[in-house]
C-alpha cells in the first residue's frame, strides 16, 4: 500500500538534504560565527586551516550534486498504528525505569538545584539503546506523519524527541530536531515562507540553548560565569545581544578554537596505530581496545576546559598531522556513502539520510559518526530494514487518507519520487 504525498519537492530540496550538503553547510556556519569576533580567548584561525576547511565544504557540495536526482524508492505501506503505538509504550516503559532509577527527571532536579550529575542519568548498558531507537523513532514517526496525516504520529514524535529535553541531553535534542527539520525539506520541499519559519526557530532554538545553559549554572549566575568562561570581548559585552546567545555562539566556534590550538601546540610525534583505532572504530570499541593511558594522551588540547570538544578533525591532527584530516575526511564520505546506498531502497531512507545529515551537520563540534548515541540511530535503520527484507509484497496502492484504488504509473512514479539517490 502506498501513500501519496500532497506535493512533490523541488530537485533544489533534494541538494539539501543529505550529509554532504549538511557539512558543508554546518562548517561554513561555524566559519562565520567564528568570524565575529566575541571571545578575546580565540586564536586566529591560519589561512591554512581556513583553506582545507572550505576546499572540503567545496568537495562536499560537488558530492550533494552528484548524488541528485530522484529515483524510485520503496512503496510507503500504511503503518500499523497498533504496532507502533507498542513500540512506543516499551520505550516510554524504559524511560520510566531510567527516570526511577535514578531518583528523578534531570531536568526538574537541575531546575530545582538538587545537586544531580545529569551526565550520569541512565540504567548501566541500556541508556545508549534507548537513546538510539528513542531518537531514530522520533524521527521516522515524524516521516509518517507528513506522508500519512495522521495526528497521532505527530504526537509520538514530539513525544520522543522531548525525553532528551527532559534528561538535559541538549545536544541529542538538537541532532534529533535538525533530523526533523530535514525530513520536512526532503519531502516537503523548501519554499521563502519555510525559509522564514527556519529562520525563526533558529533564534528561538539558539536562545533556548543559552536559556538551558543558564539553568544549567543555576540562573542569574550563569551570566557572568558564561562571559568569564567565554572571555566575552567588549564589543560583545557593549551590545545589546542577549547573554543567553552568548552560549550558542561559544558552542559554536570554540570547536573552531581548540582545533586551531591543536594545530600550532602539536608536539606528539604521529600515531598511526592509536589514530586508526580511535578514529575508524566506534567510540563503543575503542574504549576496550585503547588503554586509558593512549586515550588519555590523544585526547584533544582545549583552550579552556569548559569547552571540550574540538571539531572532527582534532584528535586527527594531534596523531596524524594534516594526514589525520584528510583520512577523517575520506572516512566520512565513505561512511556516508555505504549508508544512502544501502538503504536507498528502505523505507527509513528518509529518516536515516535525515539523521545522517543532522551529524554530518554537528561534525562541527566532533566525530558524530564514532559515537554510538549518533551513529547508533542510523544502524537501528539498517537493522530494521534487514530484517524487513523479507515480508510479503505490499498490497494494492491506496490514497493518503487511506482508501484503497488503483494509480496509474506516471502517478506511482511521480509519488516515489521523495528522495535523490
Amino acid at each position: 500500500m502506498r501513500t501519496t504525498p500532497d506535493h512533490h519537492p523541488g530537485y533544489f530540496a533534494h541538494q539539501l538534504t543529505n550529509p554532504f550538503a549538511a557539512y558543508a553547510l554546518g562548517f561554513s556556519f561555524a566559519l562565520a560565527v567564528y568570524s565575529l569576533g566575541y571571545s578575546d580567548l580565540y586564536p586566529p584561525l591560519q589561512p591554512s586551516l581556513v583553506f582545507f576547511l572550505l576546499a572540503t565544504c567545496l568537495v562536499c557540495v560537488l558530492l550533494a550534486v552528484s548524488v541528485g536526482g530522484p529515483v524510485d524508492s520503496v512503496a510507503h505501506r500504511r503503518v500499523s498504528l497498533e504496532l507502533h503505538s507498542y513500540i512506543f509504550l516499551v520505550l516510554m516503559a524504559v524511560f520510566a525505569a531510567e527516570i526511577v532509577y535514578n531518583g528523578g527527571i534531570p531536568l526538574l532536579l537541575i531546575a530545582t538545584g538538587a545537586d544531580f550529575n545529569y551526565q550520569e542519568f541512565g540504567i548501566p548498558e541500556v541508556h545508549v539503546a534507548f537513546v538510539g531507537f528513542c531518537n531514530f523513532y522520533a524521527v521516522y514517526w515524524f516521516d509518517v506523519f507528513i506522508l500519512e496525516r495522521r495526528r497521532i504520529f505527530i504526537f509520538l514524535s514530539l513525544t520522543a524527541a522531548s525525553t532528551s529535553l527532559l534528561i538535559f541531553s541538549r545536544g541529542s535534542f538538537l541532532i534529533t530536531l535538525t533530523a526533523i527539520v530535514f525530513v520536512y525539506v526532503q519531502r516537503r520541499g523548501i519554499g521563502f515562507r519555510l525559509l522564514q519559519s527556519f529562520a525563526v526557530l533558529l533564534v528561538a532554538a539558539l536562545w533556548g540553548f543559552g536559556l538551558l545553559g543558564d539553568l544549567r549554572t543555576h540562573g542569574a549566575s550563569g551570566e557572568s560565569i558564561i562571559l568569564n568562561i567565554g572571555e566575552a570581548s567588549d564589543s560583545f559585552v557593549n551590545s545589546s545581544i542577549p547573554t543567553e546567545i552568548f552560549w550558542p555562539y561559544l558552542y559554536i566556534s570554540s570547536p573552531l578554537a581548540n582545533l586551531q590550538l591543536n594545530m600550532t601546540d602539536r608536539v606528539a610525534a604521529d600515531s598511526p596505530a592509536t589514530y586508526f583505532e580511535v578514529e575508524f572504530l566506534p567510540d563503543f570499541i575503542s574504549k576496550r581496545v585503547v588503554s586509558e593511558a593512549a586515550m588519555s594522551s590523544s585526547a584533544p588540547l582545549l583552550i579552556n576546559d569548559q569547552l571540550a570538544v574540538a571539531t572532527m578533525y582534532g584528535r586527527s591532527f594531534l596523531l596524524l598531522g594534516w594526514l589525520g584530516l584528510l583520512l577523517t575526511f575520506c572516512y566520512f564520505v565513505v561512511v556516508s556513502m555505504f549508508f544512502l546506498r544501502v538503504l536507498r531502497s528502505s523505507k527509513y531512507f528518509v529518516a536515516a539520510c535525515s539523521i545522517l545529515s543532522s551529524l554530518a551537520f554537528f561534525n562541527v563540534f566532533d566525530s558524530m559518526y564514532l559515537f554510538v548515541g549518533g551513529i547508533l540511530q542510523v544502524l537501528v535503520a539498517l537493522f530494521l530494514h534487514l530484517f524487513e527484507r523479507r515480508e510479503s509484497p505490499p498490497a494494492s496502492p491506496i490514497s493518503g487518507d487511506g482508501s484503497t484504488r488503483f494509480s496509474s504509473n506516471k502517478t506511482l512514479r511521480a509519488s516515489s519520487e521523495t528522495c535523490n539517490y
